[in-house]
Formats: structure tokens, C-alpha cells, sequence
């Protein structure tokens, strides 16, 4: 009975590995009535302002679609809620202030498919505007074409370019990061890690994270960079993910943060696994244990019967 427990333990752990080897093709469904679509690029702009100046831009709209539209432009505060930087685009925050500045010089706009056009508009500093970061954002909508009918629902397509506008001056840039969060047990992919930064100036930095993962064996299996802007006052938390890591495996990931002339590397190791394996596990580990004590219970209990004799 001793003998065949180790088999049979590696007996399933042999077809676990096996199991985990099979991949499922997957099959993606292609709309092929595109419809009314739009593009907006850059979706970000970034100034160096001093306070009283003017200055010229544009954005670009693309209808990548297949039916004409007319979009208006507009802009509106840009601020974030929570370490995930959920926007808001209706809070008045102190620094979300860059849509005052922003003018149009026109708001409508007929596009045809295939077609472009380049919107621009002007940004104009207040005399008085403290130096540091102000942010905002601009809209490009699409509007209804003809009239809606009875209580129709009308659909509208909206993209934005956030506006980083840092005032020349003096202020403060500094911040602090997190030891990076690299969970050892994840039932799923994506294969995650994660690290908070705090900015506790008042300009906006930019962070440049950086993923590697590595099999049991040293191979590399993933790499991957994302520069985060993190705005004054907030703790922002800068998600990895591997998206396509496979639902079972032993990996180690390595995460490489880079931020205003700082730079931190962690490392940790990730087991990948559907829950169920855990709980196969966890099983086995109590069968062995109450085994083992059954077993010295027994052996025990048959010394002090031969004692007796």
C-alpha cells in the first residue's frame, strides 16, 4: 500500500501535465458590417505652457466606417476616481481645468467613409494659472442622422484625446512606489501583477513598467512594456497582464518599474492553475496525512498488543 501511493500520485500529476499541454483553437467572429465608425488620433496631448500664452493644435477624426456621419468637438474636465483611474469628465477638480482654455473653430463636421480631417483648436493659458499640471479632455461625437422614431433609443459614438498641459513655474514633482504585487496562486489567466505609485507632487510623471515572465525552465515566454502618466495627488495601480499564459504551469515574472530617474525590479514566482487542481491537491495532501496517521496509529496500537503478549 506504501509503495503504490507515490505511483498513483504520480500517475495524476503526470496526467495533469498532459492535460495541460492540449490548447483549443480559438475562433473569432468577424463583423463585416462595419457601419458608423470613428477614430480619433493622438489620443493624447501633452504641452509645456506658460502662464498668458496661446498656442495651435489639432486632433484628427477618421471615418474608418462605411457610412458618412457629422460630429461635433468639444471639451470638458478631465479627472480620476480610485487607484484604477476611472474617468470623470464632469468633476471640477482644481486642476481639471484645461477645457476653459481649449476653443473651437468650428464644432461641426460632415465626414465621409474613408476620409479625414483635421479639427483644430486653440489653447489659450490665463494670465494667473498656478504652475503644475491641469488636465482636461477633448470629445469627438457622432450625431444622429435623421430624425429618431417613438421612444427609438439613439445611439451616439464618442473618442477623446486627454490634454496633459503642464504651466511653466515652480512646483513639485515627486512620488513613491509599492513593492510589486506578484500573487503565487492565480486559478486563471491572465497571469497578473500589480504595483501602486503615489504621486505626491503637483505635475504630472510618467511610469514605464515592464513585464517578463519566464518558464520553470528559464525560457522566456512573455515580455511586455506600458508607460502610465500618473496625475498629481492620486495612487494609481499599474496592472500587468499576460493575457495568453497557459491555464496551467509553474512561471517566474519579473516586473521592472521606471520612474522619475528611479528604478525597481521584483520578482516572484506564479503557479497557474484551475481552482479544481488546488482542491485535487489539497485533498491528496489530507488523504496522505490522515494515511500516515492512521497507519502510526495502527503500528502503535499493534506494539502495545505484542507488549501485552
Amino acid at each position: 500500500m506504501q509503495r503504490r501511493t507515490p505511483r498513483i500520485a504520480a500517475g495524476l500529476f503526470s496526467g495533469l501535465l498532459l492535460f495541460a499541454g492540449l490548447s483549443a483553437a480559438a475562433v473569432h467572429a468577424v463583423d463585416t458590417n462595419v457601419g458608423e465608425r470613428i477614430t480619433l488620433s493622438p489620443v493624447e496631448k501633452h504641452y509645456k505652457l506658460s502662464a498668458g500664452e496661446v498656442k495651435t493644435d489639432f486632433v484628427k477624426i477618421i471615418n474608418d466606417g462605411t457610412e458618412p456621419y457629422t460630429f461635433t468637438v468639444y471639451a470638458r474636465p478631465y479627472f480620476v476616481k480610485t487607484e484604477d483611474y476611472t474617468p470623470d469628465f464632469t468633476s471640477e477638480a482644481p486642476n481639471a481645468d484645461v477645457y476653459q482654455w481649449i476653443q473651437f473653430e468650428k464644432s461641426s463636421y460632415r465626414l465621409r467613409p474613408g476620409k479625414s480631417v483635421e479639427v483644430p483648436y486653440t489653447i489659450r493659458v490665463p494670465n494667473d494659472t498656478a504652475p503644475g499640471g491641469h488636465y482636461g479632455v477633448i470629445f469627438a461625437e457622432t450625431q444622429p442622422q435623421g430624425e429618431s422614431e417613438g421612444n427609438a433609443v439613439v445611439r451616439k459614438k464618442r473618442v477623446g484625446a486627454i490634454v496633459y498641459a503642464t504651466v511653466k513655474g515652480t512646483f513639485k514633482t515627486e512620488g513613491s512606489a509599492e513593492t510589486a504585487n506578484i500573487p503565487f496562486f492565480q486559478t486563471r489567466p491572465p497571469l497578473s501583477t500589480s504595483q501602486r505609485i503615489t504621486n505626491s507632487g503637483n505635475s504630472d510623471f510618467d511610469a514605464v513598467s515592464t513585464i517578463n515572465v519566464y518558464d520553470a525552465f528559464g525560457g522566456k515566454k512573455y515580455q511586455e512594456t506600458k508607460t502610465f502618466t500618473i496625475l498629481p495627488d492620486t495612487v494609481r495601480k499599474l496592472q500587468m497582464n499576460w493575457e495568453n499564459a497557459a491555464w496551467f504551469g509553474l512561471y517566474r515574472a519579473e516586473v521592472t518599474t521606471k520612474y522619475l530617474n528611479k528604478t525597481m525590479t521584483e520578482t516572484g514566482y506564479v503557479l497557474m492553475a484551475p481552482i479544481w487542481v488546488y482542491a485535487v491537491v489539497v485533498l491528496a495532501l489530507g488523504a496522505r496525512v490522515w494515511y500516515g496517521f492512521t497507519y502510526n496509529r495502527t503500528q502503535k496500537d499493534a506494539e502495545e498488543t505484542a507488549k501485552q503478549k
